[in-house]
């Protein structure tokens, strides 16, 4: 159990408020009570920007907590789970589009290479090279908001209760806003792929700059992953949870979204070596291993850190930096994790194609995804004609992992294949 989880169970079991979220849906309580019951910083407690992050009595209850004034909250009820919108489902049917930059941006010495983009040199990147002009189809942008500032005055209704939620001086953070002569566009940036976001992260400012302007209010969250730029651009109405996702597109910049690899030949060239002495994969999404290698090449390599950079747990952490390890990109060092020269290499280079060929030979280094590799070849590379169970038994065969643990762990090799397949065109 985390420290939130234990510090909220604390608060719960000596205050009405549950008593109180049950017979009306909601409670307020102040960030003085929460710290002198709990005895945590109410900041760290609230903060809670993913399901996976939520503590366990707010999962048990399905509670979720905003803020309502400096120093106060508001936590209620949330059925639906609409205070979370799940990302994957949007993410995966986006086919990557090539945009062709007008602008050399590599001529700019200030900006790293694409794979060393921070959250906001990505958004000045799109921005620089007329990519965010492209999706919003405005071409008369101009940066006029960035950065933290405090709220005014705005209110929402409370889902499956009859509750106006009245909002005044809370903080709020825009990555980056624009504005045109129509419209306010309003910018969330997540570097690396994400399960999910907190709507809060787009909500407020959407109901912050709707009570500011008569202007069309667009909010859209970008997520910058392994070179690439996911768009999608939100509806939110003045209900709690009432989004939709109106637009989404993906893009490559200068260069094809796929490469083509000739998976025979690349298994002819890869000599296969021996397991390394790390747990078996079970990090599932490969983008995230490539954002996770960038990371510790600027030096954010504890586990901790890592953790709280992709807002996930820290056994998830460990889980995508061993999977690093794994592939050769990355190394223990210490208490952290540092990039090796071959993940140097990898990182160094601004081209999607070649670190997607060589994600591809890593993976054949190693018997088990050579002999999935092979199995996929022969049945034309229809993932779904892949039997869990074979490679399963090649994990038993090569690795040390027995009972249920190949099975769970054949899941994770074939959501690698399918991300090949994704960035790949493969030629038997």
């Amino acid at each position: 159990m985390t420290k939130n989880s234990t510090a909220w169970d604390t608060f719960f079991s000596k205050t009405s408020t549950l008593d109180e979220i049950t017979e009306q849906g909601y409670s307020y309580v102040t960030a003085e009570n929460i710290k002198k019951i709990s005895g945590r910083e109410p900041r760290l407690l609230a903060k809670i920007d993913t399901w996976r992050e939520c503590p366990e009595v707010f999962r048990k209850h399905s509670l979720t907590i905003f803020p309502v004034e400096n120093g106060k909250y508001i936590i209620f009820k949330d059925l639906m789970r609409k205070t979370y919108f799940g990302l994957d489902e949007a993410v995966y049917p986006v086919v990557l589009e090539r945009y062709t930059s007008k602008i050399d941006l590599y001529r700019f010495d200030s900006f790293p290479g694409i794979q060393r983009l921070n959250e906001s040199q990505a958004l000045d990147f799109a921005f620089i090279s007329s990519l965010l002009c492209n999706f919003t189809g405005d071409n008369d942008l101009n940066l006029v908001i960035r950065g933290r500032t405090f709220s005014g005055r705005f209110d929402f209704r409370l889902p499956n209760v009859e509750h106006q939620v009245k909002v005044s001086s809370v903080q709020i953070e825009i990555d980056g806003g624009y504005e045109s002569n129509d419209a306010i566009y309003l910018i969330e940036v997540k570097t690396g792929r994400r399960e999910d976001f907190h709507i809060r992260q787009l909500y407020y400012p959407f109901l912050e700059w709707s009570n500011k302007s008569r202007k069309r209010i667009v909010p859209i969250f970008l997520i910058f992953t392994n070179g690439k730029f996911y768009f999608f651009q939100f509806g939110f109405q003045r209900e709690f949870g009432d989004l939709r996702v109106e637009r989404a597109q993906g893009f490559v910049v200068n260069e094809a979204p796929t490469t083509e690899i000739n998976i025979a030949l690349l298994i002819e060239q890869t000599v296969v070596e021996q397991e390394p002495n790390v747990p078996f994969p079970q990090a599932n999404d490969l983008d995230k291993i490539v954002d996770l290698i960038a990371l510790a090449d600027r030096d954010l390599a504890a586990k901790t850190e890592i953790a709280s950079y992709f807002e996930f747990d820290e056994r998830q952490a460990d889980y995508y930096a061993n999977a690093g390890i794994y592939l050769g990109f990355l190394a223990r060092h210490g208490n952290g994790f540092l990039v090796t020269k071959l993940g140097q290499r990898f990182i160094g280079t601004n081209s999607l194609s070649m670190r997607t060929n060589m994600m591809v030979e890593q993976m054949l280094k190693h018997s088990v995804f050579r002999s999935a590799f092979e199995r996929w070849r022969i049945c034309g590379f229809k993932t779904e004609l892949l039997n869990p169970a074979e490679i399963a038994r090649s994990i038993e065969n090569y690795t040390s992992l027995t009972g249920s643990t190949p099975m769970r762990r054949a899941s994770t090799v074939v959501r690698w294949l399918r991300w090949v397949k994704q960035n790949a065109k493969l030629q038997p």
